[in-house]
Protein backbone atom coordinates (compact mmCIF):
# COMPACT_ATOMS: atom_id res chain seq x y z
CA UNK A 1 0.00 0.00 0.00
CA UNK A 2 2.84 2.41 0.89
CA UNK A 3 4.40 1.74 -2.50
CA UNK A 4 1.21 2.85 -4.30
CA UNK A 5 0.96 6.00 -2.19
CA UNK A 6 4.57 6.90 -3.02
CA UNK A 7 3.90 6.32 -6.72
CA UNK A 8 0.81 8.57 -6.59
CA UNK A 9 2.75 11.29 -4.77
CA UNK A 10 5.55 11.04 -7.36
CA UNK A 11 3.08 11.33 -10.22
CA UNK A 12 1.41 14.34 -8.59
CA UNK A 13 4.80 16.01 -8.05
CA UNK A 14 5.84 15.48 -11.68
CA UNK A 15 2.47 16.81 -12.89
CA UNK A 16 2.94 19.95 -10.80
CA UNK A 17 6.52 20.43 -12.01
CA UNK A 18 5.50 20.18 -15.67
CA UNK A 19 2.35 22.24 -15.17
CA UNK A 20 1.62 25.80 -16.10
CA UNK A 21 3.17 28.61 -14.07
CA UNK A 22 0.55 31.00 -12.73
CA UNK A 23 1.01 34.58 -11.59
CA UNK A 24 -1.32 37.31 -10.31
CA UNK A 25 -0.05 40.84 -11.04
CA UNK A 26 -1.21 44.39 -11.43
CA UNK A 27 2.16 46.04 -10.84
CA UNK A 28 3.18 46.69 -14.43
CA UNK A 29 2.66 49.68 -16.70
CA UNK A 30 -0.86 49.84 -18.07
CA UNK A 31 -2.95 52.01 -20.33
CA UNK A 32 -5.14 54.77 -18.93
CA UNK A 33 -8.78 54.13 -18.01
CA UNK A 34 -10.17 55.67 -21.22
CA UNK A 35 -7.98 53.44 -23.44
CA UNK A 36 -8.86 50.40 -21.33
CA UNK A 37 -12.59 51.10 -21.61
CA UNK A 38 -12.32 51.64 -25.38
CA UNK A 39 -10.39 48.38 -25.80
CA UNK A 40 -12.98 46.47 -23.75
CA UNK A 41 -15.85 48.04 -25.67
CA UNK A 42 -14.28 47.20 -29.03
CA UNK A 43 -13.66 43.59 -27.94
CA UNK A 44 -17.00 42.88 -26.26
CA UNK A 45 -15.38 42.81 -22.84
CA UNK A 46 -17.28 45.40 -20.80
CA UNK A 47 -19.61 42.89 -19.11
CA UNK A 48 -18.65 41.41 -15.74
CA UNK A 49 -19.10 37.99 -17.38
CA UNK A 50 -16.41 38.62 -20.01
CA UNK A 51 -12.62 38.50 -19.75
CA UNK A 52 -9.90 38.96 -22.36
CA UNK A 53 -7.29 36.30 -23.14
CA UNK A 54 -4.10 37.83 -24.54
CA UNK A 55 -1.56 35.56 -26.23
CA UNK A 56 1.77 37.24 -25.60
CA UNK A 57 5.36 36.11 -26.09
CA UNK A 58 6.58 32.91 -27.69
CA UNK A 59 3.93 32.29 -30.34
CA UNK A 60 5.57 31.42 -33.67
CA UNK A 61 2.66 30.58 -35.97
CA UNK A 62 1.63 27.24 -34.55
CA UNK A 63 -2.08 26.44 -34.52
CA UNK A 64 -3.80 27.52 -31.31
CA UNK A 65 -7.36 26.43 -30.54
CA UNK A 66 -9.42 27.79 -27.66
CA UNK A 67 -12.47 25.79 -26.62
CA UNK A 68 -15.30 26.49 -24.25
CA UNK A 69 -17.99 23.92 -23.54
CA UNK A 70 -16.69 21.70 -26.39
CA UNK A 71 -17.05 24.59 -28.87
CA UNK A 72 -14.16 26.28 -30.66
CA UNK A 73 -14.20 29.98 -29.81
CA UNK A 74 -10.82 30.68 -31.42
CA UNK A 75 -8.63 28.92 -33.97
CA UNK A 76 -5.67 30.67 -35.52
CA UNK A 77 -1.91 30.73 -36.11
CA UNK A 78 -0.77 33.68 -33.96
CA UNK A 79 2.71 35.16 -34.25
CA UNK A 80 4.08 37.38 -31.51
CA UNK A 81 4.76 40.96 -32.60
CA UNK A 82 8.30 41.63 -31.36
CA UNK A 83 7.53 45.30 -30.67
CA UNK A 84 4.28 44.90 -28.71
CA UNK A 85 4.93 41.35 -27.43
CA UNK A 86 1.32 40.50 -28.26
CA UNK A 87 0.34 37.75 -30.68
CA UNK A 88 -3.46 37.97 -30.50
CA UNK A 89 -6.36 38.39 -28.09
CA UNK A 90 -9.98 37.39 -27.68
CA UNK A 91 -12.91 37.98 -25.40
CA UNK A 92 -14.55 35.01 -23.69
CA UNK A 93 -17.31 34.24 -21.22
CA UNK A 94 -15.62 33.81 -17.85
CA UNK A 95 -18.53 31.80 -16.40
CA UNK A 96 -17.09 28.51 -17.66
CA UNK A 97 -13.59 27.10 -18.12
CA UNK A 98 -11.69 27.52 -21.36
CA UNK A 99 -9.10 25.17 -22.78
CA UNK A 100 -6.22 26.49 -24.86
CA UNK A 101 -4.70 23.80 -27.07
CA UNK A 102 -1.29 24.25 -28.69
CA UNK A 103 -1.10 21.95 -31.72
CA UNK A 104 2.72 22.13 -31.85
CA UNK A 105 3.41 21.04 -28.25
CA UNK A 106 0.16 19.03 -27.94
CA UNK A 107 -0.42 20.77 -24.59
CA UNK A 108 -3.75 21.86 -23.14
CA UNK A 109 -3.93 24.76 -20.73
CA UNK A 110 -7.09 25.09 -18.67
CA UNK A 111 -8.13 28.54 -17.50
CA UNK A 112 -10.70 28.05 -14.78
CA UNK A 113 -13.61 30.26 -13.93
CA UNK A 114 -12.43 30.78 -10.35
CA UNK A 115 -9.65 33.15 -11.45
CA UNK A 116 -11.14 34.27 -14.77
CA UNK A 117 -14.12 35.80 -12.92
CA UNK A 118 -11.79 37.87 -10.72
CA UNK A 119 -9.51 39.22 -13.45
CA UNK A 120 -10.37 41.06 -16.65
CA UNK A 121 -7.11 40.28 -18.48
CA UNK A 122 -5.43 36.89 -18.72
CA UNK A 123 -2.01 36.87 -20.37
CA UNK A 124 -0.71 33.57 -21.78
CA UNK A 125 2.99 33.31 -22.57
CA UNK A 126 5.06 30.46 -24.05
CA UNK A 127 8.51 30.02 -22.59
CA UNK A 128 11.17 27.95 -24.34
CA UNK A 129 13.85 26.26 -22.24
CA UNK A 130 15.86 24.13 -24.61
CA UNK A 131 13.44 21.68 -26.14
CA UNK A 132 10.90 22.09 -23.34
CA UNK A 133 8.00 24.52 -23.80
CA UNK A 134 6.19 25.76 -20.70
CA UNK A 135 3.29 28.13 -20.44
CA UNK A 136 2.84 30.98 -18.00
CA UNK A 137 -0.53 32.52 -17.18
CA UNK A 138 -0.71 35.97 -15.63
CA UNK A 139 -4.06 37.09 -14.24
CA UNK A 140 -4.44 40.86 -14.02
CA UNK A 141 -6.86 43.76 -14.05
CA UNK A 142 -4.25 45.93 -15.77
CA UNK A 143 -4.20 46.19 -19.57
CA UNK A 144 -0.66 46.45 -20.93
CA UNK A 145 -0.08 48.89 -23.79
CA UNK A 146 -0.80 47.07 -27.03
CA UNK A 147 1.03 49.42 -29.40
Amino acid sequence: MKKYILILISIAFVACKSGVNTDFRDDFRGVNDAEKKEFLKKNNGLSEERSILLLTQGFKGEKIIVKQKDKNIYSSYPITNLNTRIADYLSFNNQSDIIVYDNYTKQEIVIGTKNAKKYKFIYLKKEYKGEVVKFKITFSNTLRPLE
